[in-house]
C-alpha cells in the first residue's frame, strides 16, 4: 500500500517542479520511501530539468529513477532518449536496442531506434525497422511520418510518401495520416498535393480547426490571401483558445498589410510566452510596417549584432589549423548531400542532432565560442522590458548545435529560432571570391522576413573564415546566395539562460 506521506511528498516535488525550484524537489525526493512513487519523483525532476534544456542534470535524475523501477521499460526508453539529448549517441542506441531486443511493445520505439540507426549511417536496419513497426500498427502516423522522412533523405526525388497515402487510403478516418502526410509534402515543394489531401481531411471533418489552419497557412504561402484569411479565421473561431491557431493567423495578416491587428495578436501571445522567439519577430515585422520606434529598438543591429575573432583553442597554433581540423570533424557528420525537409538551407546539407560534445575537436569548438558568448551576455542591459536584456543571466548553456554545408547556389531561407535566446554563425571554411560575382555573395543578412515582399534586409554582415556572429534569436536572418567557388561551412548554436 502506498504511503500517505510519500504521496504528500511527490504532490510537493509536482509544485516545486512546476515553478522551477528544482533544488527545493531534489532535497525532498531522497526522502521517499515507496519505491514506485520514488521513481515518478525522480522523473518529475528529471522532466522539469530537460525541459529546461539542463540534459546533464535530467540524466542524473533519470538514472535514480531507474535504479527505483530497474524493470520499467518507459523509464528506461526514456532514459535513451535523454542518453541521445546529452550527445552520448552510442549508449543511446544500445540501450534502444537493448530494449527492442527484449520486446517491441510501441511505435514509439521502433521510431526512436530508427532515428538512432540513421544516425549512427546504418539507414537499411532503420527502414527495416520502421517498415516491421507499421505491419503492426499500419495506421500510426509518426511511423509513416519517419519512414517517409527516411525515404526522402535516400532520395528526394524518389515517391518518398507512397506507404503514407497508400495508409490515408486503407484508412480514410485516420486525419492525423493526412496532416502528416500534407505536411511532408508542402516542405518538399509538393503543394498542390498538400493542398488536395487537405482539402479531402476538410471535406471528411468541416469543423476541424486543425485542417482549416493548415489549409489557410499552404493558401497564404501560395499568395491566395483573402482564401487563406477566411480559413485561418475560421480555425481561430473553431477554436478560441488554441495559441497555435492565432500563430498562424498573423502571418496571413501581415500579409494582407492588417498590421495594426497582427501587432495586438502578437502582444496577446506574448503575455502568454513572452520568449517565443517568432512572435516576436512577427512583432518586429507589425512595429516596422506601422513605423513604431519600437522596431529600432527589437532591432537595434549596432548593439545586438556583435562579431568576435575567437583566438585558437589550447593545441592548435592557429585559427586556420584549428578550422582544418574542425571541418574534417563536421564534414563526417555530413551524411547527405541536400537539405533536410524542414529546415532553412537550400543548395547543401545539415548535420543530424546536435554536435557530438564529447568529440575533443567539437569540444574545443565549445571552449572558442565560451568567452564570446559571455561578453555578448555582459554586454546586454538590465532591462526587464527588452526580450534579450529582459533573459540576462550569470550563465547559458547550448540549446541546439549544428553544422550548414552549402554548395555554390545554396543559401539560407530568412528564418529566426523560435525556442532560442543567441543565436550564431562561425565561419569554418568560405569559398574562394569569384570574379563578376554579386559583391555580397555568401553575407548574412538581418531584416528580411520570409516571403513579405517590399521588406528587405536592413543590415548585412560579410563573413570571414573564423568569425563568430552572435544576435538575438528572434532576428529575421538568412544569407545571399553565392553562385560559384568551393562549399561554404559553418557551425552554429542556440544558446540560453542556464
Amino acid at each position: 500500500m502506498t504511503s500517505s506521506a510519500d504521496q504528500a511528498k511527490l504532490q510537493l516535488i509536482v509544485s516545486h517542479a512546476s515553478t522551477g525550484n528544482l533544488d527545493a524537489a531534489v532535497a525532498i525526493a531522497p526522502t521517499v520511501e515507496d519505491k514506485a512513487i520514488s521513481a515518478e519523483a525522480w522523473r518529475l525532476i528529471a522532466r522539469a530539468n530537460a525541459n529546461m534544456q539542463r540534459f546533464d542534470e535530467a540524466l542524473w535524475a533519470l538514472e535514480i529513477a531507474v535504479t527505483r523501477q530497474p524493470g520499467s521499460r518507459p523509464l528506461r526508453l526514456e532514459r535513451a532518449l535523454l542518453l541521445a539529448q546529452c550527445g552520448r549517441a552510442d549508449q543511446s542506441l544500445g540501450a534502444l536496442e537493448s530494449l527492442a531486443h527484449e520486446a517491441v511493445d510501441s511505435p514509439e520505439l521502433l521510431v526512436q531506434l530508427a532515428l538512432a540507426l540513421q544516425f549512427a549511417g546504418r539507414d537499411d536496419e532503420a527502414q527495416a525497422r520502421l517498415e516491421e513497426g507499421l505491419t503492426r500498427w499500419p495506421a500510426h502516423a509518426s511511423l509513416h511520418e519517419h519512414l517517409a522522412r527516411l525515404r526522402f533523405a535516400r532520395d528526394p526525388g524518389g515517391p518518398f510518401t507512397r506507404a503514407l497515402e497508400q495508409a490515408i487510403g486503407d484508412f480514410p478516418a485516420e486525419m492525423p495520416l493526412r496532416l502528416v502526410a500534407a505536411g511532408l509534402l508542402r516542405n518538399a515543394g509538393h503543394a498542390d498535393r498538400a493542398l488536395e489531401l487537405l482539402r479531402g481531411g476538410l471535406r471528411a471533418a468541416p469543423n476541424s480547426a486543425a485542417f482549416l489552419t493548415s489549409v489557410g497557412v499552404l493558401l497564404d504561402e501560395r499568395d491566395c490571401s483573402d482564401e487563406a484569411l477566411a480559413s485561418l479565421r475560421a480555425a481561430v473561431q473553431r477554436a478560441p483558445q488554441s495559441a497555435q491557431m492565432k500563430r498562424n493567423l498573423i502571418p496571413a495578416l501581415l500579409r494582407r498589410a492588417l498590421h495594426t491587428e497582427a501587432r495586438a495578436l502578437c502582444e496577446e501571445l506574448l503575455l502568454r510566452d513572452p520568449d517565443d522567439q517568432k512572435l516576436i519577430a512577427y512583432h518586429a515585422l507589425a512595429l516596422r510596417a506601422l513605423g513604431d520606434a519600437g522596431y529600432a529598438t527589437l532591432y537595434d543591429y549596432p548593439r545586438l549584432v556583435r562579431t568576435y575573432r575567437p583566438a585558437p583553442p589550447a593545441g592548435f597554433a592557429s585559427i586556420d589549423d584549428f578550422n582544418a581540423a574542425f571541418a574534417r570533424e563536421l564534414s563526417s557528420l555530413h551524411r547527405t548531400d541536400h537539405h533536410p525537409l524542414d529546415q532553412s538551407l537550400r543548395g547543401g546539407s545539415q548535420t543530424e542532432r546536435n554536435l557530438p560534445p564529447d568529440n575533443p575537436v567539437i569540444a574545443a569548438f565549445f571552449s572558442l565560442v565560451d568567452a564570446p558568448i559571455r561578453d555578448y551576455i555582459a554586454r546586454l542591459r538590465d532591462d526587464r522590458t527588452h526580450p534579450a536584456d529582459r533573459r540576462k543571466s550569470a550563465g547559458y548553456r547550448i540549446n541546439g548545435s549544428w553544422s550548414v554545408r552549402l554548395m555554390p547556389g545554396g543559401f539560407h531561407v530568412n528564418h529566426v529560432h523560435p525556442r532560442g535566446w543567441i543565436s550564431s554563425a562561425y565561419y569554418v571554411e568560405l569559398p574562394a571570391p569569384t570574379p563578376g560575382a554579386h559583391p555580397q555573395a555568401g553575407w548574412l543578412k538581418f531584416g528580411e522576413p520570409e516571403s513579405y515582399a517590399g521588406c528587405t534586409a536592413d543590415h548585412l554582415v560579410e563573413p570571414a573564415a573564423g568569425m563568430l556572429v552572435l544576435f538575438p534569436s528572434y532576428l529575421w536572418h538568412g544569407t545571399v546566395p553565392f553562385e560559384a567557388g568551393g562549399r561554404r561551412l559553418t557551425a552554429a548554436f542556440d544558446a540560453i539562460p542556464a
